[in-house]
């Protein structure tokens, strides 16, 4: 079995009968525009004419890419976990290609000796995540999470790839893969927790903004090691983290909560000592590969040049155009109408969450004016001073990708634009609350 890498989190896994593609996302423009490549990448040099399959582990466009996808055989099949709800399955379907549902945890014949297991994030238990976000209900059954999680058997080698599954919600299911493989050979680890947080917050100083750096960088290494803790594999690659901000936000990239693979790396070595646990790393440039047979890889790593890194950002990176930017800028009386149409959507959920409270909800309009929600009735205001309320959290974005979003997840995603930084963000207090970024994704008609 060999391990390529390409970009992110696209892997291209070859046994000696089989070659499977994870999740493609080659082409810059992520995110509505905002994550881009680096080192940026040649698609020239990207030959995936003789894949046999493609697993994709969720619908995030880091994972999941219509433009890289675009590149292979529409004859390809794509392998995805038969969740509850059907939109990565219509996404794909909508591409032009065939998308096979597996069961969870159950192996399935590839080609020649090569099996894959798809398991979700929660192992299929809504419970789990569901209490978190508020979607349990006795119609739901099966998983309600984005994530998966994948085991590739050629019959010689075992490979777990993790992909962007939360710690919280996988640790269940993470200790029934290593009951189900006592022995894996190799481990794909994500080493990052993709968020807003630090680089899109408002009111940050220098002092605070450092220190929010140093938290989140925590969250994902440890989300990383823990995984590691339970496979206990005999090789792993850290992945699915390597991007940067193009367009406008560029200078959002000082404060991109990201470390360095070899910081990882040294990080994963250095506490997986301490508990006298032997594990071996694994770093691939792109297109590099590593040999599970002779256990060696194709070249030596390279760390990133931060100074030739810095000088694509400021140069080339920061002139990309955003999606949305070909619009038209909407009046402020077209957004507080489409505000007041999703006001429904919005107390269903506040309903599920049972979150009525005096929080406010602020959106920037135009000339220092606010959208106002406020969650203890979910009425809808506008004021011009918020330096008077106490409660509040403020989402401030471009008044074009706000009409998207207050459209609706065709058109944008409130997860996606966090994901992407695409918003700037105060909150006060100062205290991160999960229950109202989750809901704010029910803001929309």
């Amino acid at each position: 079995m060999k391990i390529k890498k390409f970009g992110s989190a696209t892997i291209l896994i070859e046994t000696s009968d089989t070659k499977i593609l994870c999740d493609p996302w080659l082409t810059d423009g992520a995110y509505y525009g905002a994550w881009c490549n680096f080192p940026p990448i040649n698609l020239d040099d990207c030959d995936f004419s003789d894949v046999d399959y493609v697993y994709v582990s969720h619908v995030h466009p880091d994972h999941f890419d219509p433009n890289t996808i675009a590149l292979l055989d529409k004859s390809t099949p794509i392998l995805i976990h038969k969740y509850h709800q059907k939109f990565l399955k219509f996404n794909i379907e909508r591409l032009g290609f065939k998308a096979i549902e597996l069961e969870n945890g159950k192996p399935t014949q590839l080609l020649g000796n090569t099996k894959i297991s798809i398991y979700a994030a929660d192992d299929c238990d809504p419970s789990i995540c569901g209490h978190m976000f508020g979607c349990v209900t006795s119609e739901i059954k099966g998983s309600m999470q984005l994530d998966s999680l994948c085991i590739i058997d050629d019959g010689k080698h075992i490979l777990v790839n993790t992909n962007d599954c939360p710690f919280g919600i996988a640790q269940k299911t993470l200790a029934r893969i290593k009951d189900d493989y006592p022995k894996i050979d190799f481990a794909l680890i994500g080493y990052t927790s993709a968020s807003l947080y630090p680089h899109s917050m408002l009111d940050y100083s220098d002092k605070q903004m450092k220190k929010g750096i140093e938290t989140a960088k925590m969250k994902g290494l440890l989300t990383g090691l823990d995984t590691l803790k339970i496979l206990k594999p005999e090789h792993y690659l850290p992945f699915a983290g390597t991007y940067i901000l193009g367009g406008s936000n560029y200078l959002k990239n000082k404060y991109l909560p990201i470390p360095e693979l070899q910081d990882a790396v040294e990080f994963f070595q250095l506490e997986l000592g301490k508990a006298d646990i032997n594990i071996s790393p694994v770093l691939l440039n792109f297109n590099e590969f590593f040999d599970l047979k002779t256990r060696e890889q194709s070249a030596k790593y390279t760390p990133i040049n931060i100074k030739d890194r810095d000088k694509y950002i400021n140069e080339i990176a920061s002139s990309f155009m955003y999606d949305y930017e070909v619009d038209e800028i909407p009046k402020k009386d077209e957004l507080l109408n489409l505000f007041s149409d999703a006001l429904e959507r919005l107390a269903k959920k506040q309903k599920e969450l049972n979150l009525f409270e005096d929080m406010n909800l602020l959106f920037d309009l135009q000339n220092d004016e606010f959208a106002c929600i406020n969650l203890k009735d979910t009425t809808l205001t506008t004021i011009n001073d918020i330096s008077i309320i106490n409660n509040y959290h403020r989402f401030q974005l471009d008044a074009r990708l706000l009409k998207r979003v207050l459209r609706g997840p065709r058109f944008a995603n409130w997860n996606n634009i966090e994901i992407g930084a695409l918003l700037n963000f105060a909150r006060k207090p100062n205290e991160y609350r999960m229950d109202i970024h989750t809901l704010i994704n029910a803001l929309h008609i």
